[in-house]
């Protein structure tokens, strides 16, 4: 007679794969790519850190260029963004992160209003679609 399936009877390795497909799906696409620009006054915003805030999965952040261009990785590079609803800051990149000393305060930027900064106050919301390229721009005002 089999009894009832117990803990104990279950591999590690099984358990891992059931939660695996649990997060990731089944064959469906789960994140997509995006990228972007972000402007202010009708300029680039060049140096900042671009951020899609999930409710409940990992977020996604991209450094913009020179030309304000930014494109958003996870977990590793290039994999994109998990889809969904999301809210979006937009904080000025600070160089260096060293864990032995306190961050410096990030350096006055009023091209990124401080609005936008936190995900408690940013205006900024975007929808990712899986399964396709996002293109999202954002004008700061």
């Amino acid at each position: 007679m089999i009894g009832p399936l117990h803990a104990r009877n279950v591999s590690p390795a099984a358990a891992c794969i059931v939660i695996l497909l649990t997060v990731v799906g089944c064959g469906r696409p789960t994140m997509a790519k995006v990228s972007g620009t972000v402007m202010w006054q009708g300029k680039p915003v060049p140096d900042a850190i671009v951020q899609f805030v999930h409710k409940n999965r990992p977020g996604a952040s991209g450094r913009t260029d020179a030309a304000g261009r930014f494109s958003l990785t996870t977990l590793k590079p290039g994999d994109g963004v998990f889809f969904g609803p999301v809210r979006v800051t937009v904080q000025p990149f600070v160089p260096g992160n060293d864990p032995d000393k306190p961050m410096p305060p990030p350096p006055p930027r009023p091209d990124i209003p401080d609005r936008y900064r936190t995900v408690d106050k940013t205006p900024l919301t975007a929808e990712v679609i899986a399964g396709k390229s996002n293109v999202i721009d954002f004008k700061l005002d």
